[in-house]
């Protein structure tokens, strides 16, 4: 297949930018279709940052968290 790179258990058949976060549009062992992308989280504690991999079956509970995060 052209264009496809592959992460582990997770095929990627798609990458795009929403409200500028990349998102990877793909599917699993399973064939079930999701989305993932990286989002900034913010440890209160030590105002320490990091990155975390989430994975949405649908676009719109991704959207939902963009704008809890003011990304809308």
């Amino acid at each position: 297949m052209r264009g496809v790179t592959i992460f582990g258990n997770f095929t990627v058949l798609q990458t795009f930018m929403l409200n500028g976060v990349q998102v990877d549009k793909g599917f699993d062992e399973r064939l079930d279709i999701f989305y993932r992308t990286n989002l900034c989280v913010e440890n209160n504690d030590d105002i320490y940052y990091e990155y975390v991999e989430c994975y949405y079956r649908n676009i719109d509970d991704l959207k939902e968290d963009l704008k809890k995060f003011n990304l809308d």
